[in-house]
C-alpha cells in the first residue's frame, strides 16, 4: 500500500511541476479487482487481419512510462502488428500460467518483475517466461545489435540465468542517499557524508538545528535493501555469505545495527527509523532519507532541483563495499507466446538504447536508464545537466553485486522487519548480535521448510 501512495504522489507531483513531461501525459490506469480478468485493452490502431500482441504491465509503469505512445507509433510503423497494452490484475500470473499449461496462451508478455529480486527469478524458475536471446538476434529493429552489449553489464547480468537473457529492463534503480542541500548548508555541510561517521556527525548537527522547526535529520525506508542491508552492502566487497545469506554476523552488519539504533534513540530519525518518513520529506521535515534513487528527483519536483540531490549511500569506511542494492524494473517475454518476435521487437522499438525520447522520460520520472550509450545525453543536453547524479548511480551499480538467484533476501526482509522493531524500541536490551542471529535462525528455518 505504501508504494502505491508513493507512485500517486509522484505522478500528481509530476503532473503540477512538470507537467510537459511525457510521463505526465500517461496516467495510470486502476487494476480489476475481484473479476479475474485483464483491464480491456487500450485502444491501439492496427491494420485489419493485423497481428495482436496482447501484453500485460503493471498500471503504475504505464502510468510512469509512455509505452501507449510507442505502441501507437509502433502500429502505425508496423501495419501487419497490432500492439494491445493491458494493466495486470490480481492472480494475473496465476492465470498465465494456467494459460501456458493449456497451450491457449492469450498474452505474449507481461512485467513488471524485479531483476536482482526474486520475482524475477520466480518467473524464471516456474518456466513463465523464456529467454530473450534468439528474439533479440531475429530481430530488425534499430537498436537490436546493441541492446546486451550497450547494457550496463551489472543489470545484464542481473537478468541472466544460465547463459540465457530472461528480463528485459526499461530502467533500473538502486539505492542511494537524498537530502536537502538548503538544510545541510544551514549546518555547514557542502556534501553528502561520505561515511557513516559524518552521516552521524552531521544528523546531530541537524537535529540541533531543526529542533525548532521539529525537523528530523534522517530516516530510512522499512525495506531490508534501503536499510541495514545497503549498509552491509557499503561496507563488505561481497556482502553475501557461503549459504547466500547477509553477512550478518560480521562485525560490519552489527556495526551497521548499532548506528541504526544509535540514531533512532538520539531522535535523529522518525520512530522505529521510518515511520511516517513520506508524508515528513513531503512536508519538508526531513533533511534526508537512504532509499531509492528516484526519490531525490521526487523531491526535486517537491522542493526545485536547488533544494534536493541525490548522493551515494555513506560508506563504511571511506570507498569500502560493494555499491549499493540495486534491481531492473523488466519485462518478461512469456513461454508459448503467440507472437514472441512481434513482441520483441515492440519492446526493443520502445526501450531500445536507440529511443533517446524514452531514455529522457525514463530520466525526468526518477528512473536510472540501463544503457551506457543514455548518459550522454546527460554529457551533452543542457536539459538534463540535472541528472548527473545518475553518473554516480551507474558507477555505484557497475561495482555492485546482484543479489543470489533466489528468494532468500526477501525471506530474510520479512524477518528482518519482525527483529529490527524490537531491537530499537526504547529500551530493548536486544544485542546487535541477538538481533541478527534471530533473524538469520528464523530465515534459515524457513528455507529449510522451503527445501523439503
Amino acid at each position: 500500500m505504501s508504494a502505491n501512495i508513493t507512485r500517486r504522489q509522484f505522478l500528481k507531483l509530476t503532473a503540477v511541476g512538470a507537467a510537459g513531461l511525457a510521463a505526465a501525459a500517461c496516467a495510470p490506469r486502476p487494476s480489476a479487482t475481484g473479476t479475474g480478468a485483464a483491464q480491456a485493452p487500450t485502444a491501439q490502431p492496427g491494420a485489419a487481419g493485423a497481428k495482436t500482441v496482447r501484453i500485460l504491465l503493471d498500471s503504475w509503469a504505464m502510468g510512469e512510462m509512455p509505452f501507449d505512445t510507442f505502441a501507437r507509433e509502433y502500429n502505425e510503423s508496423h501495419p501487419g502488428v497490432n500492439i494491445q497494452l493491458q494493466s495486470t490484475f490480481e492472480g494475473w500470473d496465476t492465470k498465465v500460467m494456467a494459460q501456458i499449461n493449456s497451450g491457449n496462451l492469450e498474452w505474449n508478455a507481461g512485467g513488471i518483475a524485479s531483476s536482482a529480486s526474486s520475482s524475477l527469478p520466480r518467473w524464471i524458475l516456474s518456466s513463465m517466461i523464456q529467454p530473450m536471446d534468439d528474439y533479440i538476434k531475429g530481430s530488425t529493429e534499430k537498436g537490436a545489435t546493441d541492446v546486451l552489449g550497450d547494457m550496463i553489464p551489472t543489470i545484464r547480468k542481473a537478468s541472466e540465468h544460465e547463459g540465457k537473457f530472461w528480463g528485459f529492463p526499461y530502467s533500473y534503480e538502486n539505492i542511494s542517499f537524498n537530502w536537502r542541500v538548503d538544510h545541510f548548508a544551514a549546518v555547514g555541510a557542502k556534501a553528502a557524508p561520505a561515511t557513516w561517521d559524518e552521516w552521524l556527525t552531521i544528523a546531530r548537527e541537524l537535529k540541533k538545528w531543526g529542533e525548532a522547526e521539529k525537523i528530523i535529520p534522517t530516516s530510512f525506508i522499512p525495506d531490508l535493501d534501503a536499510s541495514i542491508g545497503s549498509m552491509i552492502y557499503s561496507a563488505l566487497s561481497n556482502p553475501f555469505n557461503d549459504d547466500m545469506l547477509l553477512k550478518w554476523d560480521s562485525k560490519e552488519a552489527t556495526d551497521a545495527l548499532t548506528l541504526y539504533r544509535t540514531m533512532v534513540w538520539e531522535g535523529l530519525t522518525p520512530q522505529h527509523g521510518f515511520d511516517g518518513w513520506l508524508d515528513l520529506y513531503y512536508a519538508g521535515k526531513l533533511s534526508s532519507v537512504q532509499a531509492q534513487s528516484s526519490r531525490g528527483v521526487w523531491g526535486q519536483l517537491a522542493f526545485g532541483t536547488d533544494k534536493v540531490a541525490t548522493s551515494p549511500v555513506p560508506t563504511y569506511q571511506k570507498g569500502s563495499g560493494a555499491g549499493t542494492a540495486f534491481w531492473g524494473n523488466c519485462i518478461g517475454l512469456l513461454t508459448k507466446a503467440p507472437n514472441p518476435q512481434e513482441a520483441m521487437d515492440y519492446l526493443i522499438y520502445t526501450m531500445g538504447p536507440q529511443n533517446d525520447r524514452w531514455q529522457k522520460t525514463c530520466m525526468q520520472t526518477g528512473k536510472t536508464p540501463v544503457f551506457q550509450s543514455a548518459y550522454k545525453l546527460i554529457e551533452t543536453d543542457p536539459m538534463f545537466r540535472t541528472y548527473a547524479w545518475m553518473i554516480d548511480m551507474r558507477n555505484q551499480v557497475d561495482r555492485s553485486m546482484a543479489r543470489p538467484f533466489n528468494n532468500y533476501f526477501s525471506i530474510q526482509d520479512t524477518y528482518y522487519r519482525k527483529y529490527l522493531v524490537q531491537f530499537v524500541e526504547p529500551g530493548s536490551t536486544m544485542t546487535a548480535q541477538e538481533c541478527a542471529n534471530s533473524i538469520v535462525k528464523d530465515a534459515t528455518t524457513e528455507i529449510a521448510k522451503q527445501k523439503t
